[in-house]
């Protein structure tokens, strides 16, 4: 009992695992733990400090507005939050992030520039939206310091229709762009792109630069300068291809006719011409004939509807193979409209106008001498000659494509026999 109480008394009490007395009697350990505890936190603080203040610097930004400008037409913007548009004709600054722009489907065109680099008039990045086309400015930032090395940031969705985009890098800093569309997101580099939006796919054309395609639990791909690809809502493109395309469907005659090709005849009570699809010279024709009274005109032809937008492409050119058996009417006829083999392409302009461009072919000449030829060129008989058309933006620019509507192949004239093979219609 004394024992407890004299050891009670002792003053031997435990503080913090150690007898108070020996916290008392070494001051210099107390004095060592509380310099390295505040050594410690200093040393914390002074690198968690600058690397959050660093870390700020580097992502904190700004909003940006963009400007409309609309070339041709009237677009709708619909502002924040708004449920009625505004009908936009002139330049307007100050399309905010949130804003909704909308072109209708007359012929319409308009440039939104993008973000202005510090103290310069010239847009780092501009879109370039044509007829049905529905953009969403998402977002629109410049990083808040100068100090900040992160790039210029847009993001923009495209819900439907076909726009241009080109960026550069600026003087001080690049412009990242991002595109999403309902089918998956695009990133672009420093270049210019083709981008169009329709029901099942995307389609992106890399006419300079590098655009990255992203979907969800697949790895992104990596289209470059030259190539286009594709993205749908199950998938993206395996590979990127060269960015020519065809905007014609079973242009060489593989497949079913009647999903792509409809055919027509006009004779009136005399002998029709005729057209079908064989095999020849180990290719896949259209092959028209008509066999009958002379001096008689007829008309025997295939036609495909396209209605595909090409604003965005620079050039358009048309491919053939084209052979002619025979030919009673020389020439093309009195009106340069009669030859053994014709290929149209009817389109809408810029202006809203359907218009048709067309080449003939031909190969005996006209006995007439007032029959003039006009868009057609005599061939040689019995061989095949491929026909590739100059550049049709170039060649009608002065009523330039925006839509093209359909194409037609026919054989006219008294009687004929040719044929025709792997067309197409080549977009870039």
């Amino acid at each position: 009992m004394s024992s407890e109480l004299s050891g009670a008394s002792s003053g031997e009490t435990t503080w913090g695992g150690q007898p108070r007395h020996t916290v008392r009697e070494n001051p210099e350990r107390l004095a060592w733990t509380v310099l390295v505890a505040s050594f410690s936190l200093f040393v914390v603080l002074a690198i968690t400090v600058p690397l959050g203040i660093r870390y700020g610097l580097e992502v904190a930004t700004v909003k940006q507005t963009a400007v409309l400008n609309p070339t041709q037409g009237t677009v709708l913007l619909y502002t924040p939050g708004a449920v009625e548009p505004i009908a936009i004709t002139d330049l307007r600054d100050e399309v905010t992030e949130g804003s909704l722009l909308e072109a209708g489907d007359g012929p319409t065109q308009a440039t939104v520039r993008l973000i202005n680099e510090s103290g310069s008039d010239e847009a780092l990045g501009s879109v370039q939206m044509f007829s049905g086309t529905r953009l969403h400015i998402d977002q629109m930032r410049s990083p808040a310091f100068d100090l900040s090395r992160a790039p210029y940031q847009a993001q923009l969705t495209l819900d439907q229709g076909q726009m241009r985009v080109f960026t550069n890098t600026g003087q001080q800093r690049p412009l990242s762009v991002r595109i999403v569309t309902p089918h998956g997101e695009i990133d672009l580099e420093a270049g210019s792109y083709q981008i169009a939006v329709g029901a099942e796919q995307t389609d992106i054309t890399v006419s300079a630069g590098q655009a990255t395609l992203h979907k969800a639990e697949q790895t992104p791909l990596v289209v470059s300068e030259g190539l286009r690809a594709w993205l749908t809502a199950d998938a993206l493109a395996e590979q990127s291809v060269t960015a020519a395309q065809s905007l014609l469907r079973n242009g060489n005659f593989t497949e079913s006719m009647k999903d792509s090709w409809e055919s027509y005849v006009i004779a009136q009570n005399v002998t029709p011409g005729k057209v079908s699809i064989m095999e020849r010279d180990g290719r896949r024709v259209a092959y028209f004939v008509r066999q009958g009274e002379d001096n008689v005109p007829t008309e025997v032809g295939i036609r495909q509807q396209i209605g595909k937008d090409v604003n965005v492409y620079d050039k358009l050119m048309l491919q053939l193979d084209v052979k002619l058996l025979f030919q009673s009417l020389s020439g093309a006829g009195y009106l340069s409209s009669e030859y053994p083999l014709r290929v149209e392409v009817t389109y809408t302009d810029i202006y809203g106008k359907q218009l048709t461009w067309g080449h003939g072919f031909y190969a005996r000449d006209p006995e007439n001498e007032n029959w003039k030829i006009v868009n057609g060129e005599k061939i040689p008989p019995f061989n095949w000659y491929t026909y590739r058309s100059p550049n049709l933006m170039e060649v009608l620019q002065e009523t330039r494509p925006a839509r093209i509507d359909s194409i037609r192949i026919y054989a006219s004239g008294w009687n004929y026999q040719s044929m025709v093979s792997e067309v197409f219609l080549v977009a870039e």
